[in-house]
């Protein structure tokens, strides 16, 4: 599978995922599908950050739509126009980012980046982002075993397995198409589309949550 196929796969494992969410919430099988979507969006959070070309646009970029998101997430998933009791994934990729980063930045400090690691995690905790302090781990092994697929599996089961109900322990097939990649972009791109997507596509259920039920919230 190439990037572009992963990120389509995630896409589309979401959407249903947050559709089940929000109108559906007795067909499991839809909060089931979506939970291939957040592995893939680690694993491929250290595959841009191995081949970006400028790591502060990509961390910014990722801070940007993760502010921009928050409203709509907030609103559809909610149905609240502020909810501080969860914050939407883009915060957990921008600490995840953020983790490899200043793991790469000391890496002679293995103390340190453990230290680095667990504040950032607590971070996540504390913000009530998406999987919290899992995912910036997730993101964490990823990066460290890249190169080591049996450890980089073996660990990525770890982090999602100790702490999942059923329905977080789905994650775990994520690792079957991620096995799949073959390292190359794909031949389209669509660089901002997936990053729009993600509000997009709240701010579309939010709009047809308020045509439903006569009200935002």
């Amino acid at each position: 599978m190439t990037t572009f196929s992963l990120k389509f796969l995630a896409l589309v494992s979401m959407v249903i995922d947050h559709t089940g969410h929000v109108f559906f919430p007795q067909y499991r099988w839809m909060r089931y599908v979506g939970r291939l979507a957040f592995p893939i969006y680690c694993f491929l959070i250290v595959e841009g950050y191995v081949h970006t070309k400028d790591v502060k646009k990509y961390l910014t970029r990722l801070g940007i739509f993760a502010v921009i998101s928050e409203f709509p997430f907030d609103l559809a998933l909610e149905g609240a126009f502020f909810y501080p009791e969860g914050q939407n994934v883009f915060f957990t990729l921008f600490l995840g980012l953020l983790a490899i980063i200043l793991i790469d930045r000391f890496v002679h400090h293995t103390w340190l980046q453990l230290v680095i690691v667990a504040a950032l995690g607590l971070l996540g905790q504390l913000m009530h982002t998406d999987y919290r302090y899992i995912g910036v781990c997730l993101i964490v092994v990823f990066y460290l075993y890249r190169d080591r697929l049996p450890f980089k599996y073996a660990g990525a089961a770890n982090a999602i397995i100790p702490f999942s109900s059923r329905i977080e322990f789905m994650a775990c097939f994520s690792l079957l198409p991620i096995s799949l990649y073959n390292g190359k972009p794909g031949r389209f791109k669509w660089k901002y589309f997936f990053y729009i997507a993600y509000p997009a596509h709240l701010m579309v259920l939010a709009v047809i949550r308020r045509t439903i039920y006569g009200s935002w919230i």
